[in-house]
């Protein structure tokens, strides 16, 4: 009896690929990359802050405009910006209140690369609490539409801290809490540029490193499990 030479080198069942194997490894893949950008754009926010690089305030009982400049006072500007980012682009949620109940009027503008681009009128002592309005009328001939908002709760700090003449008692006020809710600690206090906030800082820095080499680690490895799988 004549044997058969390719006896012993054909593939046997439990060695084929399965159709399915590749899809499967292509979601682990998908998933694996899905959390890895996310790991990696979560200092998105952060670099839209940083591009405001001027906030400029005007009010009737100014003598002249507050100027609070990005490359002076990082953390003053950036909490200024804090208070109106997000009004940006979202639609008005508060009906409009009667005049009287405002109390004084402060217009503040975002200035990006140079160039004034978001203004906004702030209500730091309304009553029932701070209160904000996007008007139509915008810088460089943009428009907006208009709409009223529940201030956040740290706006008469953040004013003050700037230079605004505040009077009154804004802290017993109630109303809405705009942008959030109420503010913690950690938003409105100024960094800790203690050595004990250095090590909080970079023990922070390293834990987001790790996640992320884990994370292209495992791609790795399923890809290098794929390429078995196929040869």
């Amino acid at each position: 009896m004549e044997r058969d030479p390719w006896a012993g080198h054909r593939p046997t069942s439990g060695h084929r690929p399965r159709p399915g194997g590749f899809a499967a490894g292509g979601l682990v893949l998908a998933a694996v990359t899905a959390g890895l950008a996310t790991v990696l754009l979560a200092g998105a926010p952060a670099a839209a802050q940083a591009s405001v690089d001027r906030v400029t305030i005007t009010g009737i009982d100014l003598a002249e405009p507050l100027e609070v400049l990005a490359e002076q006072q990082p953390e003053l500007c950036t909490a200024l910006h804090r208070e109106v980012s997000f009004l940006v682009n979202r639609d008005g949620e508060a009906a409009e209140p009667e005049p009287a109940t405002l109390g004084p009027q402060y217009t503040l503008v975002l200035h990006i690369e140079g160039e004034p681009r978001h203004r906004f009128h702030l209500y730091p002592l309304a009553e029932g609490g701070p209160r904000a309005f996007r008007p139509v009328e915008q810088p460089g001939d943009r428009t907006a539409q208009e709409g009223w908002f529940y201030g956040r709760l740290s706006q008469p700090e953040t004013l003050g801290r700037a230079g605004v003449p505040l009077t009154g008692d804004p802290a017993s006020a109630g109303g809405g809490t705009g942008g959030g809710g109420v503010p913690s600690p950690a938003e409105s206090a100024e960094p800790d540029r203690s050595a004990f906030g250095f090590l909080a800082e970079w023990r922070q820095g390293m834990l987001l490193t790790g996640t992320a080499v884990v994370a292209i680690l495992i791609g790795l490895a399923g890809t290098a499990y794929l390429i078995r799988r196929k040869v």
